[in-house]
């Protein structure tokens, strides 16, 4: 399967439908990664940054990682 990029939008809608459902992710993943890194990443919708992703574990050696 070839890897598409997703707008944090569209992250925080699917998250958004299943917090709302009830659904179980297993840890919490929903299956995205940082475009640089390959790491796991969530979006979130609030906070002074605004919608955004963030790694699930900071790394350090990323420069989209807020070390």
């Amino acid at each position: 399967m070839k890897d598409a990029l997703v707008s944090v939008e569209l992250a925080n809608a699917l998250r958004g439908l299943i917090d709302s459902t009830g659904l179980k992710v297993p840890f919490g993943y929903l299956g995205f990664r940082c475009p640089e890194c390959n790491m796991p990443v969530k979006p979130h919708s609030d906070g002074m940054q605004g919608p955004h992703f963030e790694h699930l574990k900071r790394n350090k050696s990323c420069s989209l990682s807020d070390v």
